[in-house]
């Protein structure tokens, strides 16, 4: 048994990989060898198959599974260490996808960017990212944490195709900025950006909290139900929501304080102690989400 098990990217990859066996909980009973020996999707189509298989049609699946074959994580991974938990990945993994699916322990630790789909469907241990992310990461996760020192893409702790929720618990935090839909469907749990958050923010969210600590541009909270949003640095309050009031709210201190103690975020005072416009909606569903716009009145 080894302290932790690290993976080196052994040259570019030419297309993508499906690499849902690199998952801390799954290595941490495999020897070197067997690591080596996992399979993993290798593609030159740029559609990752869980998602192509669900929204293309017949011939184009019957294109897409004569670009795919299976290779073992040995032959584009270099292997050092063995049955741990704690997994460290490096080089660039920009088209590796599916890091951490289905993880539910231990540690992953990327250092690089990663694919799409990083940490879906997750429901333990914590996976930090020391790069940027694709589209979907945090996707329907339902516990542990997802750390991203850079930027996320698209759809950030969104639902997969078809489904009605989005991520379940857990939390996301994001350091840099994120791109559309972040935060839809979501059912329940955290998802903190550092910087600004794209079009469609929080649509159709159904409970939980996200907080924006730049600028939300575009729509944000539409059809929310129960759902917190919180933007620092501003947005446009949709025409189905109402002004209720400005206070300085309770939960957004304990929030602020473990997001410093907890993962060491630079939180501004003034955001600790300040007041927030607070508006409810959306009036086109249940109306009892909010949406708190920070204000230095």
């Amino acid at each position: 048994m080894s302290d932790s098990v690290t993976l080196t990217l052994k040259e570019t990859i030419d297309g993508r990989v499906v690499a849902d066996a690199i998952v801390p909980d799954r290595l941490a009973t495999l020897s070197a060898t067997e690591i080596a020996h996992l399979p993993v999707w290798l593609a030159r189509h740029t559609s990752p198959p869980a998602l192509a298989d669900a929204t293309g049609c017949d011939a184009d699946r019957a294109a897409r599974a004569q670009d795919q074959h299976s290779v073992e994580l040995g032959d584009l991974f270099s292997v050092r260490g063995e049955r741990s938990a704690v997994v460290r990945v490096q080089g660039n993994l920009a088209n590796v996808d599916a890091i951490g699916a289905a993880m539910t322990a231990g540690t992953l630790s990327i250092d690089g960017n990663a694919g799409r789909e990083l940490g879906r469907g997750m429901t333990g241990g914590t996976i930090a990212v020391h790069g940027n992310v694709g589209d979907d990461a945090g996707l329907a996760m339902a516990g542990g944490a997802v750390l991203v020192w850079g930027s996320a893409a698209n759809r950030v702790g969104g639902a997969l195709p078809g489904a009605s929720r989005g991520m379940t618990g857990g939390e996301i935090f994001v350091r840099r900025n994120v791109g559309r839909d972040a935060g839809a469907s979501v059912r329940r749990g955290l998802i903190v950006v550092g910087g600004d958050a794209g079009d469609g923010t929080a649509r159709s969210m159904i409970a939980g909290t996200v907080l924006v600590m730049g600028k939300v541009t575009g729509t944000v909270g539409l059809w929310n139900k129960r759902g917190t949003v919180v933007a620092l640095g501003g947005a446009t309050v949709p025409a189905t929501y109402r002004y209720a009031c400005t206070y300085r709210p309770p939960h957004l201190r304990v929030i602020f304080a473990y997001l410093r103690h907890a993962h060491g975020v630079p939180v501004d005072d003034r955001y600790i102690s300040g007041r927030y416009a607070r508006y409810c909606g959306d009036l086109s569903e249940v109306g009892k989400g909010e949406l708190l716009l920070w204000t230095d009145a």
